[in-house]
């Protein structure tokens, strides 16, 4: 067995019984070569069904393309992402954002042989970075969920934190990759794509319950996070997605 076989071998046993945190290793083509059981559940197939496949096989474009140009500046550029907000469908069917990192994976001459993905869900406290490293960003966060359809300032969460403006908005950007305005919005747009999946509201009604001032400024927003409009995501509910 060689190092980087060990390596993944090492890395797939470590993450295997981890059920909030999503993890694979992929060759530099993009196949996968270890997944955990996370990944396979949000996959909705077994894992020997997804070895060896590519994210394109499996998965539909909207996700996919965003995965596959993190892989490509990994590879280009070799500086590891880390704690990067992205949206990945969890095992309930919804979307929500999941704080991912990926490193290159080097085999015993130091060569460049795949890619290391771990992506936790920012829903969990628990297995979230905010929540091991920053304990008290968890209360800016809790409150951002709670309250997500009011009209939260930046002020209010660095009062629920406990910290100084300056000082959230440092720990947030090195947790979450996101300042303090950008999480309040990411969890509304969160919210949002969890009633378009669930619900028939219409995207005006989606919009006042998910905080957003109007239908226009909701679905500007959506569509930078997402990459589609509201009226479009909803359109593609039928098709699966998961992550990269």
């Amino acid at each position: 067995m060689s190092v980087t076989e060990m390596v993944v071998a090492a890395l797939n046993d470590a993450f295997a019984g981890v059920p909030h945190t999503m993890f694979c290793v992929k060759d530099t083509a993009g196949r996968y070569l270890a997944i955990n059981p996370a990944f396979a559940e949000r996959a909705g197939r077994r894992s020997d069904q997804v070895l060896g496949s590519t994210a394109r096989d499996l998965f539909p474009s909207d996700l996919v393309d965003t995965y596959e140009a993190q892989d490509a500046r990994l590879l280009a550029t070799g500086e590891a992402i880390r704690n990067e907000l992205e949206m990945i469908l969890r095992p309930d069917g919804s979307r929500g954002w999941y704080v991912t990192s990926k490193t290159l994976l080097r085999d015993e001459h130091g060569a460049v042989s795949g890619i290391v993905v771990v992506s936790d869900d920012l829903r969990v406290g628990a297995t979230a970075p905010a929540g091991r490293h920053h304990a008290s960003l968890q209360a800016a966060i809790d409150l951002v969920r709670h309250r997500y359809d009011e009209p939260l300032k930046v002020a209010d969460l660095a009062t629920a934190a406990g910290l100084t403006a300056t000082q959230l908005e440092r720990a947030t950007r090195r947790a979450l990759g996101v300042s303090p305005k950008q999480l309040i919005i990411r969890t509304r747009i969160d919210e949002a794509a969890r009633r378009l999946d669930e619900t028939d509201l219409s995207l005006a009604a989606i919009a006042g319950e998910c905080g957003f001032y109007d239908q226009s400024s909701f679905t500007r927003q959506f569509q930078r996070a997402v990459g589609i409009t509201p009226g479009a995501y909803r359109a593609r509910l039928s098709r699966p997605g998961t992550p990269g």
